[in-house]
Protein backbone atom coordinates (compact mmCIF):
# COMPACT_ATOMS: atom_id res chain seq x y z
CA UNK A 1 0.00 0.00 0.00
CA UNK A 2 1.47 3.21 -0.89
CA UNK A 3 1.97 5.67 1.53
CA UNK A 4 -0.08 8.20 0.08
CA UNK A 5 -2.83 5.63 0.39
CA UNK A 6 -2.28 5.62 4.23
CA UNK A 7 -2.31 9.25 4.43
CA UNK A 8 -5.63 9.47 2.51
CA UNK A 9 -6.92 6.65 5.21
CA UNK A 10 -6.03 7.72 8.99
CA UNK A 11 -6.64 5.50 11.90
CA UNK A 12 -9.06 8.24 13.30
CA UNK A 13 -11.82 9.27 10.80
CA UNK A 14 -11.77 12.14 12.01
CA UNK A 15 -11.27 16.04 10.22
CA UNK A 16 -7.37 16.93 10.17
CA UNK A 17 -7.35 19.83 12.25
CA UNK A 18 -8.91 17.13 15.17
CA UNK A 19 -6.03 14.88 14.42
CA UNK A 20 -3.78 17.90 15.01
CA UNK A 21 -5.02 18.89 17.99
CA UNK A 22 -5.09 15.28 19.09
CA UNK A 23 -1.46 14.75 18.31
CA UNK A 24 -0.42 18.07 20.01
CA UNK A 25 -2.59 16.51 23.65
CA UNK A 26 -0.62 13.93 23.06
CA UNK A 27 2.44 14.96 23.13
CA UNK A 28 1.76 17.31 26.25
CA UNK A 29 0.47 14.41 28.15
CA UNK A 30 3.95 12.46 27.39
CA UNK A 31 5.76 15.49 28.13
CA UNK A 32 4.13 16.18 31.67
CA UNK A 33 4.10 12.44 32.29
CA UNK A 34 8.18 12.62 31.89
CA UNK A 35 7.90 15.44 34.24
CA UNK A 36 6.52 14.02 36.90
CA UNK A 37 8.31 10.72 36.76
CA UNK A 38 11.88 13.02 36.76
CA UNK A 39 10.28 15.01 39.69
CA UNK A 40 9.33 11.52 41.82
CA UNK A 41 13.40 10.20 40.78
CA UNK A 42 14.65 13.61 42.02
CA UNK A 43 13.01 14.04 45.14
CA UNK A 44 14.13 10.44 45.87
CA UNK A 45 17.78 10.88 44.90
CA UNK A 46 18.06 14.82 45.95
CA UNK A 47 19.98 14.38 49.27
CA UNK A 48 22.40 12.98 47.22
CA UNK A 49 22.25 14.55 43.50
CA UNK A 50 22.16 18.09 45.30
CA UNK A 51 25.59 17.77 46.62
CA UNK A 52 26.81 16.50 43.18
CA UNK A 53 25.39 20.00 41.18
CA UNK A 54 27.08 21.95 44.09
CA UNK A 55 30.67 19.91 43.95
CA UNK A 56 30.28 20.48 40.60
CA UNK A 57 29.63 24.23 40.70
CA UNK A 58 32.25 24.23 43.74
CA UNK A 59 34.80 22.81 41.24
CA UNK A 60 34.02 25.13 38.31
CA UNK A 61 34.78 28.17 40.64
CA UNK A 62 38.03 26.16 42.22
CA UNK A 63 39.41 25.49 38.61
CA UNK A 64 41.52 29.09 38.15
CA UNK A 65 42.68 28.05 42.06
CA UNK A 66 43.78 24.42 40.61
CA UNK A 67 45.38 25.47 37.73
CA UNK A 68 47.62 27.81 39.28
CA UNK A 69 48.86 25.27 41.73
CA UNK A 70 49.04 22.57 39.20
CA UNK A 71 50.38 24.14 35.93
CA UNK A 72 52.46 27.14 37.17
CA UNK A 73 53.60 25.99 40.80
CA UNK A 74 53.32 22.60 39.52
CA UNK A 75 52.04 20.97 42.24
CA UNK A 76 50.77 17.07 41.72
CA UNK A 77 46.95 17.42 40.63
CA UNK A 78 45.95 15.90 44.12
CA UNK A 79 47.92 17.89 45.85
CA UNK A 80 46.80 21.14 44.23
CA UNK A 81 43.15 20.13 44.70
CA UNK A 82 43.60 19.26 48.51
CA UNK A 83 45.17 22.60 49.14
CA UNK A 84 42.47 24.12 47.17
CA UNK A 85 39.31 22.52 48.73
CA UNK A 86 41.09 23.23 52.10
CA UNK A 87 41.65 26.86 51.41
CA UNK A 88 37.61 27.24 50.89
CA UNK A 89 36.96 25.62 54.02
CA UNK A 90 39.24 27.77 55.86
CA UNK A 91 37.76 30.99 54.02
CA UNK A 92 34.24 29.18 55.16
CA UNK A 93 35.07 28.81 58.53
CA UNK A 94 37.17 32.12 58.92
CA UNK A 95 34.37 34.53 57.95
CA UNK A 96 31.70 32.00 60.28
CA UNK A 97 34.27 32.88 63.05
CA UNK A 98 34.32 36.55 62.31
CA UNK A 99 30.67 37.17 62.09
CA UNK A 100 29.64 34.81 65.15
CA UNK A 101 32.28 37.09 67.11
CA UNK A 102 30.27 40.09 65.64
CA UNK A 103 27.46 38.75 67.55
CA UNK A 104 28.64 37.68 70.71
CA UNK A 105 30.50 41.03 70.95
CA UNK A 106 27.32 43.02 69.63
CA UNK A 107 24.67 40.82 72.04
CA UNK A 108 24.44 43.47 74.93
CA UNK A 109 24.31 46.34 72.82
CA UNK A 110 21.81 45.07 70.53
CA UNK A 111 19.47 44.05 73.65
CA UNK A 112 19.82 47.43 74.97
CA UNK A 113 19.10 49.02 71.43
CA UNK A 114 15.72 46.72 71.44
CA UNK A 115 14.48 47.51 74.75
CA UNK A 116 14.37 51.00 73.17
CA UNK A 117 12.45 50.04 70.23
CA UNK A 118 9.93 48.43 72.11
CA UNK A 119 9.78 51.23 74.43
CA UNK A 120 9.24 53.41 71.12
CA UNK A 121 6.57 51.08 70.09
CA UNK A 122 5.11 50.77 73.22
CA UNK A 123 4.52 54.35 73.35
CA UNK A 124 3.82 54.71 69.39
CA UNK A 125 0.64 51.88 70.21
CA UNK A 126 -0.41 54.32 73.37
CA UNK A 127 -0.33 57.57 71.71
CA UNK A 128 -0.39 56.85 67.98
CA UNK A 129 -3.77 56.60 65.93
CA UNK A 130 -4.43 52.87 67.19
CA UNK A 131 -4.98 54.52 70.55
CA UNK A 132 -4.17 51.05 73.05
CA UNK A 133 -3.68 51.62 76.69
CA UNK A 134 -1.74 50.36 78.99
CA UNK A 135 -3.99 47.56 80.17
CA UNK A 136 -4.86 46.34 76.81
CA UNK A 137 -0.95 46.26 75.93
CA UNK A 138 -0.17 43.89 78.90
CA UNK A 139 -3.10 41.96 77.94
CA UNK A 140 -0.94 41.53 74.35
CA UNK A 141 1.92 40.34 76.62
CA UNK A 142 0.12 37.94 78.69
CA UNK A 143 -1.80 36.23 75.82
CA UNK A 144 2.33 36.22 74.41
CA UNK A 145 3.23 34.12 77.26
CA UNK A 146 0.03 31.86 77.65
CA UNK A 147 0.58 30.93 73.68
CA UNK A 148 4.25 30.20 74.12
CA UNK A 149 3.66 27.98 76.91
CA UNK A 150 0.86 25.98 75.08
CA UNK A 151 3.09 25.57 72.27
CA UNK A 152 6.28 24.60 73.83
CA UNK A 153 6.03 20.68 72.43
CA UNK A 154 5.82 22.19 69.12
CA UNK A 155 8.56 24.40 69.05
CA UNK A 156 10.83 21.78 70.62
CA UNK A 157 9.55 19.16 67.63
CA UNK A 158 10.76 22.11 65.60
CA UNK A 159 14.03 22.18 67.12
CA UNK A 160 14.59 18.79 66.51
CA UNK A 161 13.78 18.90 63.07
CA UNK A 162 16.33 21.48 62.48
CA UNK A 163 18.80 19.72 63.87
CA UNK A 164 18.13 17.04 62.09
CA UNK A 165 17.96 19.37 59.08
CA UNK A 166 21.39 20.52 60.08
CA UNK A 167 22.77 17.15 60.00
CA UNK A 168 21.85 16.56 57.00
CA UNK A 169 23.25 19.66 55.33
CA UNK A 170 26.45 19.00 57.16
CA UNK A 171 26.31 14.98 55.45
CA UNK A 172 25.63 16.95 51.93
CA UNK A 173 28.33 20.06 52.44
CA UNK A 174 30.60 16.93 52.98
CA UNK A 175 30.07 15.16 50.12
CA UNK A 176 30.12 18.29 47.31
CA UNK A 177 33.47 19.26 48.92
CA UNK A 178 34.38 15.27 48.04
CA UNK A 179 33.06 15.51 44.97
CA UNK A 180 34.33 19.19 44.19
CA UNK A 181 37.81 17.85 45.42
CA UNK A 182 37.51 14.59 42.59
CA UNK A 183 36.59 16.58 39.94
CA UNK A 184 39.44 19.31 40.49
CA UNK A 185 41.88 16.24 40.40
CA UNK A 186 40.48 13.84 37.68
CA UNK A 187 37.98 15.96 36.06
CA UNK A 188 39.33 15.29 32.98
CA UNK A 189 39.75 11.06 33.72
CA UNK A 190 36.02 10.89 34.75
CA UNK A 191 34.60 12.93 32.11
CA UNK A 192 37.06 10.77 29.13
CA UNK A 193 35.91 7.64 30.65
CA UNK A 194 32.10 8.87 30.60
CA UNK A 195 32.73 9.91 26.87
CA UNK A 196 33.79 6.08 25.55
CA UNK A 197 30.48 4.99 25.84
CA UNK A 198 29.82 7.01 22.52
CA UNK A 199 31.25 6.60 19.16
CA UNK A 200 32.57 8.89 16.51
CA UNK A 201 31.25 10.98 15.89
CA UNK A 202 28.41 11.32 18.66
CA UNK A 203 31.54 10.94 21.16
CA UNK A 204 33.17 14.86 19.55
CA UNK A 205 29.69 16.34 19.17
CA UNK A 206 28.90 15.34 23.76
CA UNK A 207 32.60 16.30 24.44
CA UNK A 208 32.45 19.88 22.56
CA UNK A 209 28.83 19.92 24.46
CA UNK A 210 29.94 19.73 27.76
CA UNK A 211 33.09 21.90 26.98
CA UNK A 212 30.47 24.62 26.47
CA UNK A 213 28.34 23.88 29.45
CA UNK A 214 32.04 24.16 31.73
CA UNK A 215 32.80 27.74 30.78
CA UNK A 216 29.25 28.60 31.61
CA UNK A 217 29.50 26.99 34.63
CA UNK A 218 32.81 28.56 35.70
CA UNK A 219 31.97 31.64 34.27
CA UNK A 220 28.75 31.79 36.36
CA UNK A 221 29.58 30.65 39.48
CA UNK A 222 33.44 33.27 39.76
CA UNK A 223 31.22 36.18 38.73
CA UNK A 224 28.37 35.50 40.84
CA UNK A 225 30.96 35.39 43.83
CA UNK A 226 32.89 38.61 42.84
CA UNK A 227 28.85 40.61 42.13
CA UNK A 228 28.05 39.07 45.77
CA UNK A 229 30.67 39.80 47.22
CA UNK A 230 31.13 43.53 45.58
CA UNK A 231 27.25 44.22 46.84
CA UNK A 232 27.69 42.90 50.35
CA UNK A 233 30.88 44.66 50.70
CA UNK A 234 29.45 48.21 49.51
CA UNK A 235 26.46 47.74 51.33
CA UNK A 236 28.31 46.84 54.68
CA UNK A 237 30.75 50.15 53.93
CA UNK A 238 27.08 52.16 53.82
CA UNK A 239 25.96 50.41 56.90
CA UNK A 240 29.02 50.42 58.85
CA UNK A 241 29.02 54.56 57.84
CA UNK A 242 25.60 54.74 59.36
CA UNK A 243 26.64 52.70 62.67
CA UNK A 244 24.15 50.13 62.72
CA UNK A 245 24.94 46.99 64.52
CA UNK A 246 25.73 43.47 63.02
CA UNK A 247 27.29 44.77 60.37
CA UNK A 248 29.44 41.81 59.75
CA UNK A 249 26.80 39.66 60.06
CA UNK A 250 24.69 41.23 57.62
CA UNK A 251 27.66 41.19 55.20
CA UNK A 252 27.74 37.45 54.98
CA UNK A 253 23.84 37.12 55.25
CA UNK A 254 24.02 39.65 51.92
CA UNK A 255 26.20 37.89 50.32
CA UNK A 256 24.63 34.69 50.33
CA UNK A 257 21.12 36.31 49.52
CA UNK A 258 22.97 37.80 46.47
CA UNK A 259 23.03 34.57 44.90
CA UNK A 260 19.44 33.78 44.37
CA UNK A 261 18.28 35.54 41.16
CA UNK A 262 16.13 39.00 41.26
CA UNK A 263 14.86 37.88 44.74
CA UNK A 264 18.31 38.30 46.71
CA UNK A 265 18.56 41.63 46.06
CA UNK A 266 15.53 42.84 47.07
CA UNK A 267 15.53 40.58 49.94
CA UNK A 268 19.31 41.88 51.20
CA UNK A 269 18.24 45.64 51.07
CA UNK A 270 14.99 45.21 52.75
CA UNK A 271 17.12 43.32 55.57
CA UNK A 272 19.42 46.23 56.20
CA UNK A 273 16.59 48.78 55.51
CA UNK A 274 15.00 47.28 58.45
CA UNK A 275 17.89 47.47 60.60
CA UNK A 276 18.39 51.19 59.90
CA UNK A 277 14.62 51.70 60.75
CA UNK A 278 14.72 49.66 64.07
CA UNK A 279 18.43 50.52 65.32
CA UNK A 280 18.23 54.15 63.74
CA UNK A 281 15.59 56.55 61.99
CA UNK A 282 13.43 56.44 59.55
CA UNK A 283 15.80 58.97 57.28
CA UNK A 284 18.76 56.32 58.14
CA UNK A 285 16.32 53.35 56.60
CA UNK A 286 15.82 56.08 53.19
CA UNK A 287 19.52 56.49 53.26
CA UNK A 288 20.24 52.80 53.77
CA UNK A 289 17.81 52.00 50.94
CA UNK A 290 19.57 54.71 48.79
CA UNK A 291 22.84 53.16 49.35
CA UNK A 292 21.20 49.72 48.13
CA UNK A 293 20.15 50.57 45.34
CA UNK A 294 22.98 52.51 44.08
CA UNK A 295 25.53 49.77 44.65
CA UNK A 296 23.09 47.27 43.03
CA UNK A 297 22.46 49.27 40.46
CA UNK A 298 26.47 49.84 39.41
CA UNK A 299 26.59 46.03 39.98
CA UNK A 300 24.50 44.71 37.17
CA UNK A 301 25.37 47.61 34.83
CA UNK A 302 28.89 47.93 35.09
CA UNK A 303 30.34 45.05 36.92
CA UNK A 304 28.45 41.82 35.56
CA UNK A 305 28.77 42.98 32.30
CA UNK A 306 32.43 43.77 32.46
CA UNK A 307 32.92 40.37 34.00
CA UNK A 308 30.50 38.46 32.08
CA UNK A 309 29.21 40.14 28.89
CA UNK A 310 26.81 38.50 27.27
CA UNK A 311 27.69 35.14 26.59
CA UNK A 312 26.09 33.13 29.42
CA UNK A 313 22.95 35.70 29.99
CA UNK A 314 19.15 34.65 30.02
CA UNK A 315 16.23 36.34 29.00
CA UNK A 316 14.72 37.70 32.34
CA UNK A 317 11.53 36.19 32.18
CA UNK A 318 13.44 32.49 31.82
CA UNK A 319 15.12 33.28 34.75
CA UNK A 320 11.89 34.42 37.06
CA UNK A 321 10.71 31.53 35.18
CA UNK A 322 13.32 28.92 36.48
CA UNK A 323 13.59 30.46 40.13
CA UNK A 324 10.22 30.21 40.79
CA UNK A 325 9.76 26.42 40.08
CA UNK A 326 13.05 25.51 41.07
CA UNK A 327 11.95 27.16 44.76
CA UNK A 328 8.58 25.25 44.22
CA UNK A 329 10.14 22.18 43.69
CA UNK A 330 13.28 22.13 46.06
CA UNK A 331 12.72 24.98 47.98
CA UNK A 332 15.93 27.68 48.90
CA UNK A 333 18.35 24.96 47.09
CA UNK A 334 16.41 24.72 43.43
CA UNK A 335 16.25 28.76 43.96
CA UNK A 336 20.24 28.42 44.14
CA UNK A 337 21.00 26.00 41.52
CA UNK A 338 18.53 27.04 38.90
CA UNK A 339 20.35 29.37 36.83
CA UNK A 340 23.12 27.73 36.13
CA UNK A 341 21.89 24.87 35.58
CA UNK A 342 19.53 26.33 33.12
CA UNK A 343 22.55 28.35 31.91
CA UNK A 344 24.61 25.70 31.22
CA UNK A 345 22.16 23.53 29.17
CA UNK A 346 21.25 26.94 27.22
CA UNK A 347 25.03 26.59 25.98
CA UNK A 348 24.91 23.10 25.37
CA UNK A 349 21.74 23.55 23.46
CA UNK A 350 22.47 26.36 20.87
CA UNK A 351 25.88 24.28 19.92
CA UNK A 352 23.93 21.35 19.47
CA UNK A 353 21.61 23.24 16.81
CA UNK A 354 24.74 25.01 15.48
CA UNK A 355 24.62 27.98 17.46
CA UNK A 356 28.16 27.81 18.65
CA UNK A 357 27.79 30.51 22.25
CA UNK A 358 32.00 29.73 22.01
CA UNK A 359 33.13 29.26 18.11
CA UNK A 360 36.67 30.09 20.11
CA UNK A 361 36.62 26.80 21.51
CA UNK A 362 37.34 25.41 18.16
CA UNK A 363 40.46 27.86 17.23
CA UNK A 364 42.48 27.14 20.49
CA UNK A 365 40.67 28.13 23.35
CA UNK A 366 40.89 26.71 26.38
CA UNK A 367 37.68 25.41 28.28
CA UNK A 368 39.29 25.81 31.32
CA UNK A 369 40.80 28.69 31.62
CA UNK A 370 39.37 30.83 28.83
CA UNK A 371 36.33 33.25 29.69
CA UNK A 372 33.18 33.76 27.82
CA UNK A 373 34.39 37.42 26.48
CA UNK A 374 37.57 35.67 24.61
CA UNK A 375 35.82 32.70 23.46
CA UNK A 376 31.96 34.30 22.13
CA UNK A 377 31.84 36.15 19.11
CA UNK A 378 33.11 39.92 19.15
CA UNK A 379 29.66 41.59 17.98
CA UNK A 380 27.85 43.09 20.17
CA UNK A 381 24.33 41.73 20.90
CA UNK A 382 21.65 43.21 18.18
CA UNK A 383 19.23 45.41 19.70
CA UNK A 384 15.65 45.22 19.77
CA UNK A 385 13.61 47.05 16.63
CA UNK A 386 12.31 50.54 18.33
CA UNK A 387 8.30 49.36 17.40
CA UNK A 388 6.27 46.48 19.09
CA UNK A 389 5.49 44.14 16.83
CA UNK A 390 8.53 44.55 14.32
CA UNK A 391 10.60 41.35 15.37
CA UNK A 392 9.63 38.61 13.04
CA UNK A 393 11.37 34.88 12.44
CA UNK A 394 13.12 36.13 10.05
CA UNK A 395 14.38 39.21 12.29
CA UNK A 396 15.87 36.50 14.49
CA UNK A 397 17.00 34.43 11.53
CA UNK A 398 19.31 37.29 10.07
CA UNK A 399 20.64 38.08 13.46
CA UNK A 400 21.48 33.97 14.24
CA UNK A 401 23.36 34.16 11.09
CA UNK A 402 24.98 37.38 11.92
CA UNK A 403 26.03 35.55 15.41
CA UNK A 404 26.88 32.23 13.44
CA UNK A 405 29.62 34.58 10.87
CA UNK A 406 31.23 36.74 13.36
CA UNK A 407 34.67 36.27 14.31
CA UNK A 408 35.70 34.78 17.78
CA UNK A 409 38.51 36.19 19.55
CA UNK A 410 41.31 34.29 21.54
CA UNK A 411 43.90 36.22 23.62
CA UNK A 412 46.21 33.31 24.65
CA UNK A 413 46.11 29.49 22.89
CA UNK A 414 46.87 27.08 25.08
CA UNK A 415 49.54 25.22 24.68
CA UNK A 416 48.95 21.01 23.29
CA UNK A 417 50.12 19.81 26.94
CA UNK A 418 47.00 22.03 28.30
CA UNK A 419 44.50 21.19 25.84
CA UNK A 420 44.76 17.48 26.47
CA UNK A 421 44.28 17.98 30.29
CA UNK A 422 40.84 19.68 29.29
CA UNK A 423 37.51 18.61 30.32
Amino acid sequence: MSSSRLRNNPMLPLPRPFRVLAAIALVLILVYAAGWVLIQVGGMVSQILIPIVVGLLLAALLMPAQLLLNRKLRFPRHAAAAVTVVGLIAIIGGTIYFAGRSIAQGVEDVRQSLQTVLDRAEEWLATGPLGIDESQLQDLFAQGRDWLADNTASLSSGALNATSSAGTLLVGAFLALIVALFLLAEGDRISSFMLMGFNEPARTKVRETIRRAWVTLGSWARTQVIVSAADAIGIGIGAFALQLPFVVPMIVITFLLCFIPLFGAFLSGAMFALVALLFGSPITALIMIGVVIAVQQLESNVLQPLLMGKAVNLHPLVVLLGVTTGTYLLGLTGALLTVPILAAANAGYKYWVGRDPFPGLNDGGSALAGSPRTLAPVRKSAKLPKDIGSVTPQWIEQDRLAELYSPSRIEDSPSETEETEEV
